[in-house]
């Protein structure tokens, strides 16, 4: 008899694989009860080098809601744009066995918030160390509702943790969007509700003063201020009382108290504004370097390694699992830095008994440390300085994905996540990298390409697909060759195994997918024109990703520069990836596509498909070689080649189609 999902569910243990056929992970140790169902450590195992990864595997109970799965899915996807040092990377979702649904995302391995206020550590805290963490925490919602364009509006401290290294990461889900809506479910889910502002708890659109009530909220809690019940209504949450936290001023209680307003109009603008008002030294250090508000998430505070101290067990109830862990018998230090104030805090998690006198001894060496940490931070920040003003000097236009998506209004999903696949003999299947849904716009739309690249059109990916990390190498397809007893194509000289394998036809590159997937019984095929170009713009306008103009060191091509440039291709990987962590797309060599070559643009699909005739003269070719100008490498220059054709100039890479 099958396992039901619950069973599935229940039965999950240490060193299982778990997830689909092309993409699995290991679980490590033992799970922790979390408002969706069980966070774990995990390790992606089906990347070249192992990494180590969190994931968070739904409770089957939610899949019985296709409202809670559409509405889930949809965060996933739009959660992996963001790029913030106290966000928690995604790295997407994934089904597992019987349908059960996990995704995956940053590693953290620190207490979450709840864990932080709920076993009074909040008490050992300083103003400072709030500060800190209040700070990290601020800079990481400004940076969900710039990318999402809406307040995060509330805030489940189970999701907010205090790495031992980076400081706060907050996952970057929303569960008042899941469910504000749903009644009947877990009194769990509804956690979020003891951070919310008033008009939070109702269907109302929200403001960016929202998160000025949240951010003040959990401010409040740290400073030792009682939570806010969950059963609250609108009105309850308006009326609601507090106590003034003993360790602030009279201005930071009048800040406090103006953020916690229950009507909008009364509160600070943003959580930023709130930051600045009830800290002031950081907004002193923020005027002085002429950062504003908006700025306010460049601050970056490191937390560095606690040293060894004698241990001594702990022990308490997180839900319904009992969690044992051993802390040191003094103090578990986590450090908070706000960069440019020059001030190096011992965040104390936990003080356990011991000698007051030995934990003052061990406060000294901190600082120590802490003074050393400062020192680094502000020689890496006059490298910074310096590497910024020569990038100025030649008008370099690189900009990172986030600032791209911004220029263009359109989303630029991050790649999702890396495998590859088992074949015989040992052998494994190309680098594969998972390109998320998305739209963006395909051919020439900065009038600098020729007449095929027209009309610049609007492309949308409903679902992920996989792309090969790079162009595929003559190692792989001289194992190919082997396995099939195909000719084996001319090097030139140049060299085999990681040299891209060039002097291949379509019908070539076609026949290696064809046994690549009857090898994986996965339908690995030819990139669409669409694909191809999505994946090598990878989020950005411009004619390449990097920017309008050709650079050395980003493009193999005749005058792109290097020793090499216009004699022959280089290794796969040598040059600079692009925002999405792919490589080669511009020169090095042409890359069939599984696309029909046609004129132009006019007329042409819309959902990423290929475009296909019953008597196709040309196959459509993409990226440029070694041989051509740094014209012809742009993300948009298209060319066409009949498909028996060959040159030593031309390859491919692949594409992978992926079920939902």
């Amino acid at each position: 008899m099958a396992q039901s999902r619950e069973d599935i569910f229940n039965d999950l243990k240490d060193g299982q694989l778990i997830g689909p056929d092309h993409h699995k992970f290991q679980l490590s140790g033992t799970s922790v009860e979390c408002p969706l169902g069980q966070l774990w450590q995990a390790e992606d195992v089906s990347t070249k080098n192992p990494i180590n990864v969190s994931l968070i595997m739904l409770d089957p109970f939610f899949l019985q809601s296709k409202s809670f799965l559409a509405k889930f899915k949809k965060q996933i996807v739009r959660s992996k744009t963001i790029n913030h040092s106290h966000v928690a990377d995604i790295y997407g979702y994934f089904i597992h066995k019987g349908g059960l649904l996990f995704f995956a995302f940053e590693p953290v391995d620190g207490l979450n918030l709840e864990e932080l206020i709920s076993n009074d550590a909040n008490k050992n805290l300083n103003i400072k160390q709030i500060q800190g963490l209040s700070t990290q925490l601020t800079a990481a919602i400004n940076s969900c509702t710039r990318q999402w364009h809406q307040a995060l509006g509330a805030l489940d401290s189970h999701f907010v943790f205090v790495n031992k290294k980076g400081g706060v990461k907050l996952l970057p889900i929303s569960m008042r969007d899941f469910f504000l809506e749903n009644q009947g479910m877990p009194d769990s889910v509804y956690d979020y509700k003891r951070y919310c502002a008033p008009q939070a708890l109702t269907e109302d659109k929200l403001d960016t003063t929202a998160d000025s009530y949240t951010v003040a909220c959990a401010t409040y809690r740290l400073l030792g201020g009682d939570e806010f019940p969950i059963q609250h209504t609108q009105e309850q949450r308006d009326e609601v009382t507090y106590s003034r936290p003993a360790s602030i001023s009279d201005e930071q209680w009048d800040c406090l108290q103006q953020a916690l307003s229950g009507e909008s109009s009364r509160r600070y603008s943003s959580a930023a504004e709130f930051i600045k008002a009830f800290f002031p030294t950081l907004s002193e250090a923020q005027d002085d370097s002429g950062a504003s508000a908006a700025d306010i998430e460049e601050i970056d505070i490191p937390v560095p390694e606690k040293a060894e101290l004698p241990s001594t067990a702990i022990s308490f109830k997180l839900g319904k699992k009992s969690i044992n862990f051993s802390v040191p018998t003094f103090t578990i230090p986590l450090f908070i830095f706000v960069v440019g104030t020059g001030i190096g805090f011992i965040l104390g998690v936990f003080s356990s008994s011991g000698s007051i006198d030995a934990a003052k001894a061990t406060s000294a060496k901190w600082q120590q440390q802490a003074d050393t940490y400062q020192q680094q931070l502000t020689a890496q920040a006059k490298q910074l300085e310096e590497s910024q003003a020569r990038a100025n000097n030649l008008d370099i236009k690189l900009n990172s994905l986030q600032q791209q998506v911004g220029q263009s209004g359109q989303p630029g999903p991050k790649p999702l996540s890396m495998f590859r696949d088992e074949l015989d003999e040992g052998q494994y299947g190309p680098d594969m990298v998972v390109i998320a849904a998305g739209e963006f716009i395909m051919g020439d739309a900065n009038s600098s390409g020729d007449d095929n690249e027209k009309p610049a059109h609007k492309v949308v990916f409903k679902q992920n697909f996989a792309i090969s990390r790079y162009e595929i190498t003559f190692a792989q397809y001289d194992f190919f060759v082997q396995q099939t007893g195909r000719r084996l194509p001319d090097d030139e000289g140049w060299g085999r195994d990681q040299q891209p394998v060039i002097n291949v036809s379509w019908r070539d590159a076609r026949a290696y997918t064809q046994w690549l997937a009857k090898e994986t019984k996965l339908p690995y095929r030819l990139p669409t024109e669409a694909e191809w170009e999505y994946s090598a713009r990878a989020g950005t306008t411009t004619n390449y990703w990097w920017g309008d103009e050709s650079l050395a060191g980003y493009a193999q091509c005749s005058d792109c520069g290097g020793p090499l440039a216009g004699k022959q291709p280089l290794s796969v990987g040598s040059l600079k990836p692009n925002p999405w962590g792919l490589y080669d797309f511009n020169g090095n060599v042409d890359e069939w596509v599984i696309d029909c070559y046609r004129e132009n643009y006019v007329g042409a699909r819309q959902d990423g498909r290929p475009y296909t005739t019953s008597s196709c003269q040309n196959r459509a070719i993409r990226g440029g070689s070694w041989f051509d100008i740094n014209r012809i490498t742009r993300s948009s220059s298209r060319y066409r080649h009949p498909p028996d054709s060959k040159r030593n100039t031309w390859g491919f890479r692949i594409a992978l189609d992926l079920t939902p």
